[in-house]
């Protein structure tokens, strides 16, 4: 969706309007993604410093469209649309708490995040800043953070009595903590940063640990998955789309020989017991898998059954576990899952705008993977494709998280739209 401010075209306004060392709205926008980490203690409706940095951005980039004149794309508008029509009509027809509006509110400014990050379309040092400190503040806070559980720092490592030892540093929640801690893996990667490659690596290893600290099964399953694509889209590029398929192959292959021959030949049940009796923080995460996916298989379940007693209209957002205890379901949670979720508390339209938005994300997404930036931006971002990667590392934690309010996918999300522009202006030429 375009909405038009004026006719100039972005190449007059990439020459006229980028300073990166004083430009306003790109070290807000850092300090925004420097902020993203950092969500406690939370403010009213689950507000975090992020959020006021985030808005900010919003005014400043409102801002410099209108005096820049830029013509303004709000991409994902679409999706998000159905998204917030479908949860107004699920609250309007459930008689929902007036509360709810929140969420709906929570929706559009995401949007208004990413299409303010989309604004790097115009100027470069929007994607320079961002990416630059996003592959900076990831590694340094990861080091921070498994210093702080090593050495029994609780207040800052995240460590509760309701998580066990299984970190949630300063997320509030040890999930959502590996799973940004997953997609700034592939960022870095992505971007090449830190540029030493010594460096480099000594980032990823300090990432490495701190995901692993979160005991997050989700997220090991995620890096799994990003890695496996990863290798593949690397060979694409690189050797062309024969080698490419066949990685895939040769890894979908693997994983099958591993699921289907040699994980049932494994007992499961007493492997989780050894973990349960061993390392504390085995015990706490693979050790409780079983449970786990039986809370989740029944949730499903129980959403399904809802789900079929309903009218496909919705009961409203977040409004899941109220409707569970409502009809006095055995296990009283929220949905853990996204897809489950939309189409429980937004009804078939909200069903309906989040396939939309999967769409845009799949389209922009092999874009990257097929597409060449130009070089100003192929020298922030030198393996762009791999930003691709966490897309569907984000729609495989979608079943098992509520990943569509997390701040860093909006930011991800955001990122990809500008660089996906950038090659749809390059690819028309100048007007």
């Amino acid at each position: 969706m375009t909405a038009v401010v004026s006719q100039r075209h972005p190449g007059e306004v990439d020459r006229a309007s980028v300073v990166p060392r004083s430009d306003v709205l790109a070290t807000m926008m850092g300090l925004a993604v420097c902020l993203l980490p950092f969500l406690t203690p939370a403010g009213p409706g689950n507000t975090a410093l992020a959020d006021v940095a985030i808005g900010l951005c919003i005014v400043l980039a409102v801002l410099w469209s209108v005096r820049e004149q830029l013509t303004v794309k709000l991409p994902y508008l679409a999706g998000v649309a159905g998204l917030v029509l479908g949860g107004a009509f699920a609250a309007s027809v459930a008689a929902a708490p007036i509360g709810i509006a929140l969420v709906l509110v929570q929706d559009l400014l995401l949007l208004a995040w990413a299409a303010a990050l989309a604004l790097g379309r115009h100027n470069p040092a929007i994607v320079a800043v961002v990416t630059r400190t996003w592959c900076g503040i990831a590694p340094l806070y990861s080091g921070v953070m498994v210093i702080a559980y090593l050495l029994g720092i609780n207040a800052l490592s995240g460590v509760t009595a309701k998580d066990g030892v299984r970190a949630a540093y300063t997320f509030g929640d040890p999930n959502l903590a590996g799973n940004y801690l997953v997609v700034s893996l592939f960022v870095m990667a992505a971007c090449k940063r830190p540029r030493s490659p010594g460096v480099r690596r000594i980032g990823y290893g300090l990432v490495l640990i701190a995901i692993g600290f979160t005991g997050s099964n989700g997220a090991m399953l995620t890096l799994l998955v990003g890695l496996m694509l990863s290798l593949a889209v690397t060979r694409y590029r690189r050797s062309g789309a024969l080698v490419g398929l066949t990685t895939l192959a040769v890894s979908l292959l693997v994983v099958s020989v591993l699921f289907v021959f040699v994980m049932p030949r494994v007992d499961l049940n007493q492997v989780r017991e050894q973990a349960a009796g061993s390392v504390p923080l085995l015990r706490d995460s693979f050790g409780r898998s079983d449970s786990s996916t039986n809370e989740r298989a029944t949730i499903v379940q129980e959403g399904t059954s809802i789900w079929l007693r309903g009218d496909a209209t919705g009961f409203g957002p977040a409004r899941t576990k109220a409707t569970l205890a409502a009809t006095q379901a055995p296990y009283v949670k929220e949905a853990h899952n996204d897809y489950l979720a939309t189409l429980l508390e937004r009804g078939l339209i909200g069903a309906l705008g989040l396939l939309v938005l999967g769409i845009a994300v799949l389209v922009r997404c092999v874009h990257l993977v097929l597409g060449t930036l130009p070089k100003v931006y192929a020298d922030l971002v030198p393996r762009a494709w791999l930003l691709a990667v966490i897309g569907p590392v984000m729609a495989t934690a979608g079943g098992f998280y509520e990943v569509l309010h997390f701040r860093h996918l909006w930011t991800w999300l955001g990122l990809i739209a500008a660089l996906v522009l950038v090659m749809q202006d390059e690819e028309r030429g100048p007007s």
